[in-house]
């Protein structure tokens, strides 16, 4: 043990006692004092030191301060390290501080020391920000002091700082090239600590580790790369990785297959249409390069493929050895089932890339890809060569005259118990009765009941000449029966088509049916440039109607569809998808944007015409509200002045209903009782059935003044659903306010009462002198003929205005009400119609802006759909590599 281990544990006095005097060192000391300070020796100090370590030992605290705070010298600076240590333990947290920060040294061991122990303080009192700053002065003194990166790690790891934990574990692998330290930032990696941190920062880090241990290399690039592969980080770290190894010598004799793969994955997703070419050529030679180099027995096919492919298309980004290297790999076989699942992977790209990219599928192309993704479902194709008829021969081996043409492509399928018939349309599948209905570019997919099928184990397509046909029917098939006419040879055109067809699909069989029954002469056999171009085909010659069941045999003969034949024809009828579907994609673009722009053109119309419609409505519920109510008013005017000119007659009548023999005394009520008589009867009799005849009337004329204005409107729902080309739009007016109108005048009219009216009790003048005198003077029969005379040329020259006032405020009262709700009922039976209108004018110049972004986005930036167009090109032409090479090592050409 070294003196610096002495003063750390506190055992600097078993260095100044004898063996035989540590079981008591406090009288051993303290003899070494005495006989020091009588000799007046000068070494007092270390005996201090050693004596404030026992009394440490023994809990004597005070004693030990006491001793080391008279230490002088070289000891000076432990000695007050060591005092700070005792506060510590006896709680004085202050004091303890206030030591250890007051400590100078050139030790490098005691400034560790010192740090630790005021890390274990501020950490005591939570004081996390002081405690992180003496963790890292420890660290910056002496990261190889013992235990000092544990304490740190740890530390770092309970506050979860994890930036510093990370920080520090790459520090000290690369410094320390420690595996335990590289497996400690693994784990950080994988628990997702490191994802803020830019791929760059782990280069240094991978370097070292490559040096140091390989197999830890390979799992700690696997945990970074799924680490950064769905993140923004993505193509960094993929540069990073290029860069490592372009710095490493990668031996053969390593396990890389760990990476392979990773680059395999990071291929397929750079490859998948997420990205534009420019950020594309940044990462992806290095990827291919290095990953050709990581690969090593048949897998090399799919690296190397995928370099050549790549540098068809973009030619002068991979460099010379590369590409030499992969022309050397592609000699080896890929397994046809991988070859396949890649296909099928790519194909699943670009239609899920044309979803989500608006870009949809013709629903006939979509159908088939649903039919051939059937891998277990089988198909022989039967057609003429050059045009010529075969639905005689197709019509003869189903045993009825079903097919009427060659112009349909038709899709029998085995195992229905009775016959159905499908058409593949532009919308969908639809249930057809006669084919005769169909257009000739129809498909249509037919359920047969026949043991052919069931035996085949297949579906048949007839489809016309190939050249003339929109679906290529040659490129889905696992075996062709050509039907030929007997005795006439092939067009020069046909036979180009064929001979190209033959070099991409060599594995299919094909054989021929030479049709002879409308032939006079029989016998001419197979055209010779058909048999030199189809060697191994054989011929079945049909000459009456009663050869079906022949045909049968000679088909189940020759097409079994044996599953490794038909494994290996699945990835040329993938390729044949691929293609049609890239292409049809392509000219999709220029599609899309003529859409885009009839789109515009057409809601813009459609806006026009239908701001016209609500400029028109707003019209029409100006002048259908002025005249409504302006019919209503005047018959409610024409009813009132009724009562203005038909009140005071009926009543100036009641004069002639008096006699010089009534009682004058009560005549005034009497005259009061027949007046308001008079007056209901004119109302139940004539006021209310006039009135009732006016309203019925203007109700009536109302429900043609709407009707005119439903009639507008349907006529205007017509003509926009023609543009729309859908019935979406139905403008209705509110009549439900008509019956209302019509339930509440008729509740008003049959409702309608007058409260007996003061028409002869008033106080004016007259009427006050005549009941006076009538009181007086009603007992006097002489003077009753002067009473009469009175009241009779009162009742004659009266007015009545205020009877005619007084009637038409109180019936009247409701109608006018009403006639002030009447405007708002009519604009309310509006609201409706013009809100369904403003509504599509909303929807409308939705649409325009929808549109003109997407054309906007179409002419800045056309890469966004031309490049993952360019993209899938190039893995289709790495697949038509992978599939050629497959062909070679093809023993057996069917």
């Amino acid at each position: 043990m070294n003196m610096e281990e002495h003063f750390i544990n506190k055992t600097y006095f078993q260095t100044l006692v004898d063996e035989s005097s540590l079981k008591y060192p406090v009288k051993a000391l303290g003899t070494s004092y005495y006989h020091e300070q009588m000799n007046e020796g000068d070494d007092l100090s270390s005996i201090r030191f050693a004596q404030g370590e026992v009394y440490y030992h023994h809990k004597d605290m005070e004693a030990a301060i006491y001793k080391w705070g008279n230490v002088k010298g070289d000891h000076s600076p432990w000695a007050k390290k060591n005092i700070g240590d005792a506060y510590y333990d006896l709680g004085w947290l202050k004091e303890a501080e206030k030591t250890y920060t007051s400590i100078q040294t050139d030790s490098t061991t005691l400034s560790v020391e010192v740090a630790l122990q005021l890390l274990a303080l501020y950490s005591e009192q939570n004081q996390q920000d002081k405690a992180l700053k003496y963790i890292e002065k420890a660290l910056t003194i002496n990261p190889d002091y013992p235990n000092v990166t544990d304490i740190a790690r740890t530390f770092y790891e309970d506050r979860q700082d994890w930036s510093k934990a990370v920080d520090l574990a790459a520090k000290e692998a690369v410094r320390t090239e420690s595996l335990n330290w590289f497996i400690i930032l693994n784990e950080y990696v994988e628990n997702g600590r490191t994802l803020d941190l830019s791929p760059t920062y782990f280069e240094k880090i991978l370097l070292s580790l490559y040096e140091v241990n390989k197999q830890q290399f390979s799992i700690m690039v696997k945990s970074l790369w799924h680490s950064y592969q769905e993140g923004p980080s993505s193509l960094a770290w993929l540069k990073t990785m290029n860069d490592i190894f372009n710095r490493v010598n990668v031996s053969s004799e390593d396990d890389w297959k760990i990476i392979a793969q990773l680059h395999y994955d990071s291929y397929l997703q750079l490859m998948s249409g997420q990205y534009f070419i420019s950020d594309l050529k940044t990462v992806l030679p290095g990827l291919v390069r290095n990953w050709l180099n990581l690969t090593t027995g048949p897998a090399t096919l799919f690296p190397a493929t995928a370099s050549l492919a790549w540098d068809e298309f973009f030619p002068n980004t991979l460099d010379e050895g590369t590409l030499q290297k992969a022309e050397r790999m592609i000699i080896h076989r890929a397994p046809s089932n991988e070859k396949t699942r890649e296909m099928t992977d790519l194909l699943d790209t670009i239609l899920i890339w044309a979803e989500v990219n608006e870009v949809s599928i013709e629903p006939k192309q979509s159908w088939l890809l649903s039919q051939i993704r059937q891998f277990n479902k089988k198909f022989l194709l039967i057609r003429g060569l050059d045009g010529k008829s075969s639905h005689s021969v197709m019509n003869v081996l189903l045993g009825e005259d079903l097919l009427t043409n060659d112009e349909l492509t038709t899709f029998i399928q085995p195992g229905a118990d009775r016959a159905e018939m499908n058409e593949i349309s532009e919308t969908g599948m639809h249930p057809v009765a006669d084919m005769n209905e169909l257009n000739k570019d129809a498909v249509v997919e037919l359920s047969w009941p026949t043991s052919l099928l069931r035996d085949l184990n297949g579906t048949i397509i007839h489809a016309k000449s190939t050249k003339e046909a929109k679906l290529d029917s040659q490129n889905i098939a696992d075996g062709i029966l050509y039907v030929v006419e007997g005795g006439k040879s092939i067009s020069d055109r046909e036979y180009d088509h064929l001979k190209k067809w033959k070099e991409r699909n060599k594995q299919t069989p094909v054989h021929f049916v030479i049709n002879e029954m409308d032939r006079e002469i029989q016998g001419a056999g197979l055209d010779r440039v058909l048999l030199e171009l189809f060697p191994s085909a054989k011929q079945f010659i049909i000459s009456s109607r009663s050869d079906g069941r022949k045909l049968q045999e000679f088909i189940l003969a020759h097409f079994s569809f044996h599953p490794m034949k038909a494994e290996q024809l699945q990835p040329a009828k993938l390729l044949y998808l691929i293609r049609s579907s890239l292409t049809y994609l392509l000219q999709q673009r220029v599609t899309k944007e003529h859409d885009y722009k009839e789109d515009v053109s057409f809601n813009d119309e459609v806006r026009n015409k239908l701001k016209g419609l609500i400029n028109h409505l707003e019209d029409s519920k100006s002048e259908k509200s002025t005249e409504l109510m302006k019919s209503y008013q005047s018959l409610k005017e024409e009813m009132k002045k009724k009562v203005w000119d038909d009140i005071p007659p009926l009543l100036r009548a009641t004069s002639e209903e008096l006699d010089e023999e009534s009682d004058f005394r009560k005549i005034h009520a009497e005259l009061n009782e027949k007046m308001n008589r008079k007056i209901d009867n004119y109302l139940s009799g004539d006021l209310i059935p006039s009135f009732q005849a006016g309203l019925k009337a203007w109700l009536l004329s109302s429900r043609t003044e709407m009707s005119e204005t439903q009639q507008y409107l349907n006529e205007m729902s017509d003509a926009f659903n023609k543009m729309y080309g859908d019935a979406r739009m139905n403008l209705q007016c509110d009549f439900q306010v008509l019956e209302d109108w019509k339930r509440d005048l008729t509740r008003m009219i049959n409702r309608a009462e007058v409260k007996d009216i003061n028409i002869m009790n008033r106080l004016n003048p007259s009427q006050i002198l005549l009941k006076s005198a009538g009181k007086l003077l009603g007992n006097m029969q002489s003077n009753k003929q002067v009473l009469y005379q009175q009241y009779q040329k009162y009742i004659k020259n009266d007015s009545f205005d205020h009877v005619a006032h007084d009637l038409i405020e109180q019936f009247f009262i409701e109608f006018d009400m009403f006639e002030k709700a009447l405007k708002s009922d009519i604009i309310m039976a509006f609201d409706e119609p013009l809100d369904q209108v403003r509504e599509f004018i909303d929807e409308a110049e939705s649409e325009i802006v929808t549109a003109k972004e997407k054309l906007e986005v179409m002419k800045e930036n056309p890469d966004s759909f031309y490049d993952p167009l360019k993209v899938f090109e190039v893995r289709y032409l790495q697949y038509e590599m992978m599939d050629e090479v497959s062909e070679k090592h093809t023993i057996k050409e069917y």
